[in-house]
Parts: structure tokens; sequence; C-alpha cells
């Protein structure tokens, strides 16, 4: 990570933030930016979405037909301003791990009604797109006031509709946040920061864990049940990363005339009523109590991640999403086109690579100092590290940690590295920029070879295991799925789901 350490704040673990940074570095990486950019500056709003791996299944003609021209036009416009990649940016990943997308998701980005027909474009994560690359599906649903959640006669959509919870739709909504999707409206990103840095005295007691002065400074009435505040209610409350500042305001623009509303995250909820008066209260409750409460959206409450990875130095600015970085910063450096570092980033100690090196080069920590570590004679090795070497050998045979700059030639020259910048791509299916990495770094015979992971099997079986889940997806985007295996695909889904769903997700 940039940061030299780990960070310790309530609403920010150690673990969310490495899986946050990972998810950025790995599964919307520059190269995918770039692509996608150059695709959208003309006009070509599918080829964008090719270049994010977002697969539409959508046909405006057909909407046209259906629906009358002026939802059509609308749908057109909206998809010309559409950032996939951004939306891939934003969208809600695992708390842990890797950060990979959240399976399951329904996201609704934009609503067209005229007269008694109403459309809404979704993105979608069932479990069998997320097997295929960690892909999306962009489409449109019928949501008509007559249905009580989304519905479609598309036998396509009914399946993909099989693998996503409809019920949370709500909660991931970003109708009214087009900021997170929509190239033209990226510059309101800005909010995120000025809210942030509104109250630097909230945001102090968040990262200290006083959650209650916290909500009372940010004009809130805090009331916990006494009953119901168990240990584990108050941690969630604690680590709950609630942007504070000027919250009331954004809730009722995003619900307008709604005086009480529920925010939801994982097994919890936080009831707010009195919002159309001075001093609204914040109740903590049990999820089920808050039912059929107006729900805030997550894009209303929830920190910006991004911001916090900035403000920790756990994220380099150049690292950042250009559009993002454009309203994040008043002035982004440029946008980095191939990140030339992100294979030393695991090495221990490692302060970056060296740049006007003749050979690959990384330079390391190594106590007060900034020592080099490069690649000659066929292995790594230190050439900076001078004097007590006999002391440190011994010191090591003893059972002591080797130095800084031993620690790091002997990761290096194991081919960890490697090793663990491909098992990364993977986990965020990014195919090809493991084959090259295989070829560039580890020669023609780790190709040709299969390579074993860390985590157990070889890069040969997960890129097959990749492939026939792909030829699975495409088939079933092609209508290939016969309505037994629809079925069987939507039960298979629906519990797999459950199961490995972390207990909070957040953007």
């Amino acid at each position: 990570m940039t940061g030299t350490g780990p960070v310790w704040t309530a609403t920010l673990s150690d673990t969310r933030a490495r899986a946050a940074v990972a998810a950025r570095r790995y599964g919307v990486p520059p190269a995918m930016i770039a692509a996608a950019g150059r695709r959208r500056a003309v006009g070509d709003w599918r080829g964008a979405c090719a270049a994010a791996d977002v697969d539409v299944y959508l046909n405006v003609d057909l909407v046209r037909r259906r629906c009358g021209s002026v939802v059509a036009d609308r749908l057109s416009a909206v998809l010309s301003e559409l950032a996939p990649d951004l939306l891939r940016w934003h969208l809600p990943r695992r708390g842990h791990g890797a950060g990979e997308l959240a399976a399951g998701l329904l996201v609704p980005l934009a609503e067209f009604v005229d007269g008694g027909v109403a459309l809404t474009l979704v993105a979608m994560t069932p479990r069998v797109a997320l097997d295929a690359g960690q892909r999306v599906v962009l489409t449109v649903l019928d949501s008509g006031a007559r249905a009580r959640r989304f519905v479609d006669d598309d036998p396509v959509k009914r399946a993909l509709l099989g693998g996503v919870r409809v019920k949370h739709a709500g909660r991931h909504s970003l109708v009214r946040f087009p900021m997170f999707w929509n190239a033209s409206r990226a510059p309101e990103l800005a909010g995120m920061r000025a809210a942030a840095l509104e109250s630097q005295e909230i945001t102090f007691l968040q990262d200290t864990g006083r959650f209650a002065e916290a909500w009372l400074a940010a004009g809130f009435g805090l009331d916990v049940d006494s009953a119901t505040a168990t240990p584990s209610r108050l941690r969630w409350l604690t680590a709950l990363p609630v942007c504070l500042p000027g919250l009331a305001a954004r809730v009722r623009s995003a619900l307008p005339g709604a005086d009480t509303a529920v925010v939801r995250s994982g097994g919890g909820a936080v009831v707010l009523s009195g919002l159309d008066g001075d001093r609204p209260v914040a109740r903590v409750v049990p999820s089920r109590d808050a039912q059929g409460l107006p729900m805030v959206s997550t894009a209303a409450w929830a920190r910006s991640v991004d911001v916090d990875l900035l403000r920790f130095g756990l994220l380099g600015a150049h690292e950042l999403h250009p559009l993002v970085a454009s309203a994040l910063m008043s002035d982004p450096p440029p946008a980095v086109p191939e990140p030339d570092e992100w294979l030393y980033r695991e090495v221990p100690y490692i302060a970056g690579p060296c740049a006007d090196a003749d050979v690959p080069t990384v330079c390391i920590r190594c106590g007060p100092t900034i020592h080099r570590v490069a690649h000659r004679d066929g292995t790594w090795r230190p050439i900076d590290h001078q004097g007590h070497a006999e002391r440190e050998s011994f010191l090591k045979r003893l059972g002591g940690p080797a130095n800084p700059c031993l620690q790091a030639a002997e990761y290096l020259a194991s081919g960890r590295h490697v090793i663990d910048l491909v098992e990364s791509l993977l986990r965020h299916g990014r195919a090809d920029d493991v084959q090259r990495v295989l070829h560039l770094h580890a020669g023609a015979e780790a190709v040709l070879h299969d390579v074993a992971l860390p985590t157990g099997g070889t890069v040969g079986e997960a890129l097959a295991t990749l492939r026939e889940n792909t030829l699975q997806f495409r088939m079933l985007l092609a209508g290939a799925t016969r309505p037994r295996d629809t079925a069987s695909y939507r039960s298979t889904t629906r519990r797999r789901t459950r199961k490995g769903d972390p207990a909070r997700t957040h953007r």
C-alpha cells in the first residue's frame, strides 16, 4: 500500500482499507479507464462498456417500439453520458480480501416515465456475471406503478433477476446521484470532499470511536435503547461509515417530503426522525423494527472511501480515477497510463520503484534511510546496504528478522511479487493482464507450465475456469439457457450469494 503501515480508525478498518485499495488498483486498472475514456470521447458508449467489462443487454430501438420515442430518446441521452468505468469504480464491494464486487446487486441508475410507461436503467451483478470475470450487466427493466418489484417478460432478464436481491435496490439506488456514473456530472463528486472536510471535529470524533459525541456535534439527538444496546450493536454503530456533516439536508434532498427515514447497513438500522425540524433524532433499532420506512440510499449517507484513503495516504492521488481526481483535487496529478509500480506493491518495506535505473531497481525503507535493491547478475541483491553484515547474519540465524533490504531481496528473488500480482488480477477477472505479466516478468516458460497460486491450484486452472464461466455467461445472455437451467441457476445463485456475502459492504 502507499502508506507506511496499517491505519486505525473506527469507521475504516485496516481490512476494509486494503480491500478498497485492491479494488481500485486491480478491479479498475488505468488501462481499462483509458480504453473506456477513448471510446466514450468519440460517442461509442457500447465500446466504452465493453472496455470496462460491462455487458449491455438492451436495445434502444426495441425500447422505442415498445415505449415510444420520448422514453427512447431520454434513454439514448443518458447512455451517451454513461462512464461505465466510473460506475465500476463506485459499485459496492466486499469489505475484505481483494475487494471484489458485491454479488447480487441491483443498482438503479436512471428512471424514465412517460404516461403509463416506466423504465429503469439498472446495473446488475448476478453471481454468474461475477464468475465470468467480475462483469457487470447493464439493462432496462419495467418498473411501472402497477409492478411491486422490477419485472420483465424477457427470459434472460428473468434469469438475471433471479440472481440479484431486488428488495435491496433502494439501498443501492443511484438515480438521484448520477455523479457516480455520469461523466458530465462527475464534478459534483467534489461535494463528498466538502462534506468530509466541513467539520474536522466530527471526523476526529468518528475516527476515535466517539460516535455519540459525533452525532451530537452533527446536530442529531442520539437515542440508543439500553435494552437493545448490546456490545455488537454498539460496535456496529461505532464502525458505521456515515458522513454526519450535512446528513439531514442530504436525506431531505434524496427523500423529498419524508420526515422519517431509515439508514441500513448490514443487519442494523438507524431511524432518522424529525428531519423537517431543527433537531432531528437518530434512533438505533434492530433492522426488523424499521420495516416500511423510506430507505436512504447509501450514496446519500456514506462517507467517501476515496477521501478517507487519500486522507490516510493509503492511495496515491495519481491512482484515483481521473474523473474522481478532478473532482476531489484542485490540481490533480496526470493519470498514469500503466502503473509500472504495481508489480512491486507488496514488497516488504517498499518505498517505490527507482527511476532512471538501467536494471529493475526498487527503493526500500531501511531504518531511517532509503536503500536500493536491484536485479543484477540474474538475482535480486541489496546494493546500498553496507556494514554490519556479519552481525545481521548472526541475528537471523538466531531467529531474528533479517534487515529490510535482505527481506525485500529474498521476497523478490522468490518471484512472489509476480505471483501475488497475478493472483490479485485473477480475482478481478483480468485474464489478459495476467498473460501479459507472466510473459514480461516470468518468461514464456511460466505461461507454458502452470504456475502454482498461494491459495491453491494453478494459474492455468484458474484461467480455464474463467473461460468456462465466461462461456456459460455468454450463453445466458444469448438466450441459450433452457428454462430448467435458468431455474437451477436461480436457486444456486441465491444460496451462494447469502453464504458468501460479508456483514457489510460500502462503496
